[in-house]
Parts: structure tokens; C-alpha cells; sequence
């Protein structure tokens, strides 16, 4: 039976290598800066051609259509808020689905650091530069195109509620991963997520301008805390909403990171009885 003094210590070892896994992380992705620039770049480009779409369908002010309620030159930083997300948050799944395929996850099981928490450690490590450079680029975007800055309280909010976000993000990605113990192939899988993403997350639209049901059904899933609240929070912001907002990210990271434990355990359970 373990002692108490020999368990923490490993379990204060575990996170001082995921601290490590962190750093290097980070490290690599500041290294590969061109990198981050290039992304910096496309971020600028999609959010030109999206904001000026929604800039169109806000001016015409079509009456019966929902563009009756679209705040002026508000969208655009919603947009850049959601986008920020999103195009932060690294290809997880993919790696994920490299490692359980090929084989190469089994000398990773023989070392005494867990493969899972190693592995997202170095993964948010890259997340946090593509956070920083992406919402720099979004800020001087703001300044150069001479829109309106949002309130330091909105700013500070959708930044909060944006890093919170963009970690559920990860973990949502990672569930996606973990599905290659049982399917190989995660496209599939993939898909799949990244439209329910698009739709209740609010990714390119606020879920505020939902019908009635389809709101509800958005505000209440793992999605709009994943995007949706972090936009919202520059539309209309409030200490109360980002109360709530965060209450519920919190939640949702409890019960997402207890689902990706569980599901890497039947994976592994999977793997050493029957193989890939």
C-alpha cells in the first residue's frame, strides 16, 4: 500500500513534468515563429472577408430577417474573438490518431509519466503562443482598421473567457483522438464535431440570434462555452454574464476532462487485450 508522503511526491513529480511538457511546448511554437506569423496572417484574412460580409448583411437592415438585430460594427470583433479560438487551438486529434495507429504510443505506456496529461501539457504550451500572437494580431487589426475598441472590462473578459475556452477546445479535440482506439480514422468523428461546433458554438453567428429552441439547446452545451460566451462578451458585457459564462466553463472542463480519463482508459483497456 502506497504511503501518503511517496504518493504526493508523485504526483508533485507528475506536475512538474507537465510543467516541463508546458515550457517545451511553448519553446517549439515561439521557435517556429514564421509559423505563427503565417497564422497571424490568415487569421487577418479571414477575418476581413467575414467581417465584411457581415458588415453588408448588418448595413442592409432587411426587414422580416434577423439583420434587424445585429448591432452595428459589433460582429466584426465577435468574429475576431471566436476565430481567435478556434484557430488557436492545435491539431491534437491528430496526433493523437498518429500515435495509437502506428504503435508508437506503447513505449510511451512503459514510462512512468502519464503519455495523456504529457501530451496536453505540451499541447497548451503551443495553444498559448497561437493565444498570443492571434489576439495581438486581432488588437492591431482593431487599431488599423479604426474600429471601435471594445471596454477594457469586454476585453478582459472575452480574453478570460476565451483562454478557458480555447483549453475546453483541446479537450473536446482530444475527445475526438481518443476515438482511433476504436476507429482509426478520426475524420469521421471530426466532422462531425467541427459542425456542431460551427452551429451551437456560434462560431460565426452569436447563438443570441437563435430561435428560441435552438438557443437553448446551443447555450446549453459544451459549445457556446467553448466559443459562443467569449464572443458574447464583447457583444453585451457584464460582471454577471461573465460570472455565469465562467461558472459554466468550469463545469464543462470538469466533466470534459473526466471524459477524455475515462474514454483513454477504455482505450488503453482495448488496446493491451485486443490490440489496434
Amino acid at each position: 500500500m502506497r504511503s501518503t508522503p511517496s504518493f504526493t511526491s508523485e504526483r508533485t513529480a507528475d506536475l512538474a513534468a507537465m510543467a516541463a511538457a508546458y515550457r517545451a511546448g511553448l519553446a517549439s511554437a515561439l521557435a517556429a515563429w514564421p509559423v505563427l506569423l503565417g497564422r497571424a496572417i490568415f487569421y487577418g484574412v479571414c477575418l476581413m472577408v467575414l467581417v465584411s460580409f457581415w458588415d453588408k448583411v448588418a448595413a442592409a437592415r432587411l426587414p422580416g430577417t434577423l439583420a434587424t438585430r445585429l448591432p452595428p460594427g459589433g460582429l466584426g470583433v465577435y468574429i475576431g474573438v471566436t476565430e481567435w479560438i478556434t484557430l488557436s487551438i492545435p491539431a491534437v486529434q491528430l496526433r493523437l490518431e498518429d500515435d495509437i495507429r502506428s504503435g508508437a504510443l506503447e513505449p510511451h505506456l512503459l514510462r512512468p509519466k502519464p503519455y495523456l496529461a504529457q501530451m496536453l501539457a505540451g499541447e497548451a504550451g503551443a495553444m498559448s503562443a497561437r493565444l498570443a500572437m492571434l489576439g495581438a494580431a486581432g488588437l492591431a487589426l482593431l487599431i488599423v482598421t479604426g474600429r471601435a475598441m471594445p471596454a477594457p472590462f469586454a476585453l478582459v473578459s472575452a480574453g478570460v473567457l476565451g483562454v478557458v475556452g480555447a483549453t475546453m477546445g483541446l479537450l473536446l479535440y482530444t475527445l475526438v483522438g481518443l476515438t482511433a482506439f476504436w476507429l482509426r480514422r478520426v475524420l469521421p468523428v471530426l466532422l462531425i464535431m467541427q459542425k456542431l461546433i460551427f452551429i451551437l458554438g456560434g462560431l460565426f453567428a452569436p447563438i443570441s440570434l437563435y430561435p428560441g429552441w435552438l438557443h437553448t439547446l446551443a447555450a446549453a452545451s459544451p459549445f457556446a462555452a467553448h466559443l459562443g460566451f467569449a464572443g458574447q462578451a464583447v457583444l453585451a458585457p457584464s460582471l454577471e454574464g461573465f460570472e455565469q459564462a465562467l461558472a459554466a466553463q468550469t463545469v464543462w472542463l470538469v466533466v470534459l476532462g473526466g471524459a477524455a480519463a475515462l474514454i483513454w482508459r477504455a482505450g488503453l483497456t482495448k488496446l493491451l487485450k485486443t490490440g489496434i
